[in-house]
């Protein structure tokens, strides 16, 4: 069975549990950035900063992340949609099970 993906719906992607995953790996790499990896510069820092740092971090990684998927679907559904481009085609195989 052959589907095609013809329009992403914006509010789906945004309430969604993208951000979500978004953020828990924004938050792994603020902790690997401001606290794993030694650094000159963040030295002085105290722990509550870094803290404070990796979720300013993790929240703006989701902004500009979420940013970037619904500019990415907005455009996905413009070609697909007003201009009439093929989408994103599956094969799917059913598997019968006995």
């Amino acid at each position: 069975m052959k589907l095609e993906v013809r329009n992403i719906s914006v509010g789906s992607l945004v309430t969604s549990s993208v951000p979500l995953v978004i953020f828990a790996l924004a938050l792994l790499g603020g902790i690997v950035t401001f606290m794993v990896v030694p650094n000159v510069q963040l030295a002085s820092m105290t722990g509550a900063q870094k803290l404070m740092s990796v979720g300013l971090y993790a929240l703006l990684y989701v902004v500009i992340s979420t940013a970037v998927l619904v500019f990415a679907s907005f455009v996905y559904n413009v070609l697909t949609g007003v201009l009439g481009l093929r989408g994103i085609t599956f094969d799917i195989e059913e598997i019968h099970h006995d």
